[in-house]
């Protein structure tokens, strides 16, 4: 393992630590201050705290987790309570054991102890809307899934399906949705999701529903979309709607009940792949990420993906295909994107 590689497996781990030591530090130095100016030693304490978790959380939104906008305001939620109990925890066993030689070393040592589990809990709840990657699979054709994984392994945060038929793509080949249960089986780890792309998706869901974890449907379809949206949900999957054009944004307010998430096709023609990315797609994201149901979804974003403009994506999840898949190094360009095109420099 080199050592980029290891920096990039434990990027997160390794920033939280370092930016940890820097707010303890700053908390530390803030609290001494205070007690110089103040008598009431707990004012110092709690008030020397808190700038202390205002500088950590705003740190790890903005170098380490990379939360999108749309969502800083209910991570920091989770971050404040977290780091609150951990913080009341830690004063009540450092009563109850006494310190060491001083409060600074003792606070220190006690907050070592806690720092492990405070992260894995920051990193279920306060940063769980940082930005995944998934890799696009199409259901149609003939591609050999076993060579694919050994291109990709577990590297993706999850896997994209795309099926396409005839009602979209005239040239489209025929869908395979058995592959759906192989693609399962190989990243049996992993997230699956599924996007049809079909005027009349009805068909494949019954298909592929027991297989993938979510299923993104076209807003514009020959069918009842809020129909169609119930059955997915009873069947117990996470239903989500595709956005190709700016007024297609409405929907959300329609049928906002019946979502889990949003996929932004950011290309012009949907069902063909090696498409670029269409600059106005960055606008019906700020759009969306503006809708007042905004934290009630996640956003995802497919088409065109790549290393000059996943900087610019304001989402929690991005799809990339031909820029991982057609490279030569496939498992680098899944890193590239985790990590907001700065693999190369951790």
């Amino acid at each position: 393992m080199n050592l980029s590689f290891f920096k990039y497996r434990y990027r997160f781990l390794l920033a939280y630590i370092f930016i940890g030591i820097l707010s303890i530090i700053l908390e530390l130095s803030v609290r001494f201050i205070f007690n110089e100016i103040f008598s009431f030693n707990k004012f110092s304490s709690f008030s020397s705290f808190i700038l202390g978790v205002l500088f950590a959380f705003w740190f790890n939104t903005k170098y380490n987790f990379k939360i999108s906008k749309s969502k800083i305001n209910r991570a920091l939620k989770y971050f404040v309570i977290i780091s609150l109990f951990s913080y009341l925890f830690q004063n009540f066993v450092i009563s109850f054991i006494g310190s060491f030689s001083s409060y600074e070393v003792t606070r220190l040592i006690v907050s070592a102890g806690f720092f492990w589990v405070a992260y894995l809990f920051h990193l279920k709840f306060s940063f769980r809307d940082y930005k995944k990657v998934g890799v696009a699979i199409y259901a149609n054709g003939v591609e050999d899934l076993n060579s694919m994984f050994k291109k990709i392994e577990n590297y993706p945060d999850f896997i994209h399906i795309d099926i396409v038929d005839n009602s979209v793509n005239e040239n489209a080949q025929g869908v395979l949705s058995y592959k759906t249960e192989v693609i399962k089986a190989f990243w049996n780890k992993k997230f699956i999701e599924c996007h049809i792309m079909s005027t009349k998706p009805f068909k494949w869901i019954k298909e592929i529903i027991d297989n993938v974890d979510r299923i993104y449907i076209h807003v514009n379809i020959d069918e009842d979309l809020k129909d169609i949206l119930k059955f997915i949900k009873e069947k117990k999957c996470e239903a989500g709607i595709v956005i190709n054009q700016k007024q297609e944004v409405d929907y959300i307010d329609k049928y906002h009940k019946f979502i889990d998430s949003v996929l932004v096709l950011a290309i012009k023609n949907p069902g063909y792949s090696g498409q670029e990315f269409r600059s106005d797609a960055l606008n019906i994201i700020q759009s969306i990420n503006l809708n007042k149901y905004r934290n009630s979804f996640s956003l995802n974003v497919d088409g065109g993906v790549n290393q000059n403009n996943i900087n610019l994506i304001e989402a929690e999840n991005v799809v990339s295909g031909s820029f991982v898949l057609n490279s030569k190094n496939p498992k680098k360009n899944i890193m590239v994107l985790q990590t907001s095109s700065q693999y190369e420099s951790i």
